[in-house]
C-alpha cells in the first residue's frame, strides 16, 4: 500500500510540469481581428507520456471575475493551423485558456490540465 502512495506522489510531482503557456501572458492586449500565435512549452518529463492534444479557448470576464476553465472554454480556438476566429467577444478583460490532455506512465494514466492568461480585448 505504501508503494502505491509513493507512486501516486511521484506521478503527481511529474504532472505538475507537463506544459506551460508562454504566450499570451497575463495583461497582454489583443484586438478582435488580430492574428495571435499561442506559445506552448513542454518541459522534459520524468514519466513516459503520449500527447493526445490541446485545445485553446477564450471567454470574456464579467464583473471582474473570469470563468473557471474547468467549467468551459468559451469560444474555442481549434488546435492546429490558426484559421479560426473567436466570435462574440466583448471589449475588456478575457481569459485565454490552453487545455492539454495526455496519457502518462507505464499504465497510461489519463491527465487533463489547464493553463490560462487574463488578456484585454481592445
Amino acid at each position: 500500500m505504501l508503494f502505491k502512495w509513493i507512486a501516486v506522489f511521484a506521478i503527481s510531482a511529474t504532472l505538475a510540469e507537463t506544459i506551460e503557456l508562454a504566450f499570451p501572458q497575463n495583461g497582454d492586449n489583443f484586438c478582435p481581428s488580430q492574428e495571435v500565435t499561442a506559445q506552448v512549452i513542454q518541459p522534459q518529463s520524468m514519466a513516459s507520456t503520449v500527447q493526445v492534444g490541446i485545445a485553446l479557448g477564450i471567454a470574456n470576464c464579467e464583473n471582474g471575475s473570469c470563468p473557471d476553465p474547468a467549467d468551459g472554454l468559451g469560444s474555442y480556438l481549434y488546435a492546429g493551423p490558426w484559421t479560426s476566429e473567436a466570435m462574440g467577444l466583448l471589449m475588456g478583460p478575457a481569459i485565454f485558456t490552453l487545455t492539454h490532455f495526455c496519457l502518462i506512465g507505464a499504465d497510461w494514466y489519463p491527465f487533463l490540465e489547464f493553463r490560462n492568461a487574463t488578456v484585454n480585448i481592445k
